[in-house]
């Protein structure tokens, strides 16, 4: 109805799984090599895992159009089976006959001799689970079986496991231990940052057959807090928002037609009281009398449609707002409640008595405890927890999230913030806490002792960080000796030719695949005023 008036061959906001339309930010990018990466490993599982609508399924179609064709690849979209149940589906993925009174035994003995069949022709078996946070531990444990069918080089098959957030509480089950240890990559999809969606609305509109920005700046910045950065949600409120602009006449899409839209098309009516997928809309701005800094709080629309509050160092500030703010602080006392956030950031849930460094080891995770400025831990690049303290004294924990543009985004409890970087700095405790991955098989140091993966693992890291082509490495060479005291010297860190945990935060954060991290890129173009 509305495509010949914006000039669209086609409906560029469907929620047809139209591949012509894969849009691959940067974090679905990042995703999609690790998973890549976890299979080239030759390890047994490999975990991705998201909020509904961010996009794993794009990823997955993705990583099965990589895959060659010497891979044979079962898929299972209902993973709501029991043992056999998973058995039979994985004899009729690989194409086996069985007979129908078979049992787990009978069926796993197939499945084992397809397997080595696929090895001695040079072919991989891999498994992929969509929707796997439905798996029953049962079922689980009868991957891992499977799983334990290997030869010194790799395991003969593969499982790569995509789910909801869920799937990760599912794994921290004691039972499952074993099966945890065993994942070799694992991602958390994250929604789109705003540069992000900027991008993936230009995207689908150009494949649609409109080469001009329909979205005014300031309509893309709320489509970004509206929609939380969620694909899935962008899609609805864009549909909305185009069908609007149309009955109104109106060639370019307002914020307030994105406002007007998210409610006719979500129906936000209410905040969001859980941080774990990050769903926050930007609701106000104001500088607090008492730093003269600026700050935004991130919450879910109101009903009735809120103007944006504009505001100048000299402006008086929004009382109700700063209360909140001071409140939040006040109710952000415990550091267990910011490292339990910091947790989620990284794709697990912990309980808020389990959240200290001690559940990093059961995430294949490490803890730093850090001392320092805010500018060195700017330069380690990894989400962290941190203590503010005012000029009473009061202290308060949050954890710091990302830094864009000479500001900050913080998690007070349940509550997103923005904050000015000069004032994070005057109210900066000097201590941080941050999690961050070890390599396979590194134990947290790689030195001149190590062999085997880790050693590939620092080669490559440092070859990427020094921009010098890598070499297929198992022994910890005079070469790599060099280029980690080099490596080491470029950063300001002890030249000890050993790759110890500041060392190893700083190359994870120069590789970019597969973690959170802390500073982004300034979005380009600069948001300016609206035509």
């Amino acid at each position: 109805m509305y495509k010949a008036f914006f000039g669209l061959a086609e409906n560029p906001f469907s929620l047809s799984p139209n591949p012509k339309y894969c849009y691959m930010s940067e974090r679905h990018t990042e995703a999609l090599a690790h998973l890549s990466y976890g299979l080239q490993e030759g390890g047994g599982f490999v975990l991705l895992t998201g909020e509904v609508g961010t996009g794993k399924t794009t990823v997955s179609r993705c990583l099965r159009r990589q895959l060659d064709d010497e891979t044979q690849l079962a898929v299972l979209h209902n993973p709501t089976l029991g043992p056999l149940e998973l058995l039979q589906c994985l004899c009729d993925e690989l194409q086996l006959a069985y007979e129908p009174a078979a049992g787990l035994k009978g069926l796993f003995d197939l499945i084992k001799m397809r397997l080595q069949e696929n090895l001695a022709a040079g072919r991989r078996t891999v498994l992929l689970i969509d929707e796997a946070q439905h798996l029953t531990p049962e079922v689980l444990e009868q991957l891992r079986l499977l799983t334990n069918l290997e030869t010194d080089e790799a395991k003969l098959l593969q499982v790569v496991l995509i789910g909801q957030p869920e799937l990760q509480q599912l794994l921290q089950q004691p039972l499952l231990r074993q099966l945890a240890q065993r994942i070799t990559a694992r991602y958390h999809l994250l929604p789109l940052s705003r540069a992000d969606v900027d991008a993936y609305v230009r995207f689908r509109l150009q494949v649609a057959g409109c080469l001009q920005p329909l979205f005014t700046p300031s309509a893309i910045t709320v489509l970004h807090r509206v929609s939380g950065g969620i694909p899935r949600l962008i899609n609805l409120i864009c549909e909305r928002a185009l069908l609007g602009a149309y009955g109104a006449g109106q060639p370019r899409i307002s914020p307030k037609l994105v406002r007007q839209a998210a409610e006719e098309a979500l129906g936000y009516g209410q905040r969001s009281s859980s941080a774990p997928g990050l769903l926050f809309a930007l609701c106000g701005a104001a500088f607090l009398a008492a730093g003269w800094f600026g700050w935004q709080q991130w919450g879910w629309l109101p009903t009735a449609p809120v103007e944006e509050v504009t505001v100048t160092v000299k402006q008086p500030v929004d009382a109700d707002l700063v209360s909140r703010f001071q409140e939040a602080r006040q109710l952000a006392s415990e550091e267990s409640g910011a490292l339990q956030q910091l947790y989620r950031v990284w794709g697990y849930e912990v309980t808020l008595d389990e959240a200290d460094c001690s559940q990093a080891y059961r995430a294949d995770l490490r803890c730093e405890l850090g001392a320092g400025s805010l500018d060195d831990l700017l330069a380690l690049d990894h989400p962290a927890v941190i203590r503010l303290v005012d000029e009473d004294g009061l202290a308060s924990y949050a954890t710091l999230l990302q830094v864009e543009d000479q500001q900050a985004d913080l998690l007070l409890g349940d509550e997103s913030w923005r904050v000015d970087l000069s004032w994070l700095k005057q109210m900066w405790g000097d201590d941080y806490t941050l999690l961050w991955a070890v390599p396979a098989g590194s134990g947290g140091v790689i030195s001149v002792k190590s062999r085997g993966p880790s050693v590939q693992w620092l080669e490559t890291a440092l070859s990427q960080a020094l921009g010098e082509p890598a070499r297929t490495l198992r022994r910890f060479d005079s070469t790599l000796a060099d280029r980690l005291r080099r490596f080491q010297q470029q950063e300001g860190l002890a030249v000890d030719g050993v790759a110890g945990p500041q060392t190893l935060i700083r190359l994870n954060a120069r590789s970019r695949t597969g973690m959170p991290r802390l500073v982004l890129r300034q979005d380009s173009p600069a948001e300016q005023g609206e035509s």
